[in-house]
């Protein structure tokens, strides 16, 4: 089992609290060349009625929800999911009584068959070791026709920033944008990907090695390499591979 799908390690050290993943997040808000923040385009593409039962799996602070709180339909019951205690008590800080929280394993949803309208696993499923069992259980709580939204990365995702590192198999996972749509179908029917346009160009040494301290104290001369190549090139280029599947329960 890899560091990416170690549920302890994942629980009580990487998602211990919301503050590695708000140094991720961070740098992409910054330096992100899309014309759309990343969770505004995947709330976009959320094509479900006024009155819809949605599930997140691995909801970690709520950024979906954070990021697109005024557009989020009065009618709709939300229902947020994480096996952090720590991530779902910064989910509730803000989002307060507007969504309900469960500390759960996606691999054994406490959920009643049919319970949600959709699913989101928003970058998550390739933390998990037992997927197929995962994406089984997504199904089993959609009702019949229900949809799940599932983003994930592809190949050569933060290649620049992965080469600034030692080989580590943390950067190793498994359902990538090229081979999601098979284990999807599995399980589901209808599979679409639609990929979300993005670089990063870094103008700041700090934010960049903060992404990278999120992960490993194994820096290499990171710090240097990236300050070298901002001041010869105004900017280190990042390439992003990111993108949402749409997929429907039978």
């Amino acid at each position: 089992m890899s560091l990416y799908t170690d549920q302890r390690y994942l629980r009580e050290e990487q998602y211990r609290d919301d503050s590695n993943l708000r140094a991720r997040i961070d740098l992409h808000k910054r330096f992100s060349t899309s014309s759309q923040p990343w969770h505004r385009w995947v709330f976009d593409r959320l094509d479900l009625p006024p009155d819809a039962r949605v599930l997140e799996v691995g909801c970690g602070p709520a950024e979906l929800w954070r990021a697109n709180r005024e557009r989020i339909p009065g009618g709709w019951t939300i229902t947020l999911a994480d096996l952090s205690d720590g991530m779902l008590a910064a989910a509730r800080e803000w989002f307060g009584d507007r969504a309900e929280y469960v500390v759960a394993d996606v691999q054994e949803l406490p959920f009643e068959d049919g319970a949600f309208d959709a699913a989101i696993a928003n970058h998550m499923l390739y933390h998990v070791p037992d997927r197929p069992r995962a994406i089984g259980e997504l199904a089993r709580v959609l009702r019949l026709g229900g949809v799940l939204y599932a983003a994930t990365n592809g190949e050569g995702h933060l290649r620049e920033i992965r080469d600034l590192t030692p080989p580590r198999e943390l950067w190793s996972v498994e359902f990538t944008l090229e081979d999601g749509a098979e284990q999807l179908g599995k399980h589901f029917e209808d599979v679409t990907l639609e990929r979300y346009p993005d670089s990063l160009e870094v103008t700041a040494v700090e934010p960049l090695v903060a992404f990278v301290r999120s992960f490993t104290d194994e820096l290499e001369g990171a710090e240097e390499k990236v300050g070298e190549t901002i001041q010869r090139e105004g900017a280190f280029h990042v390439t992003k591979s990111t993108g949402l599947f749409r997929a429907r329960r039978p």
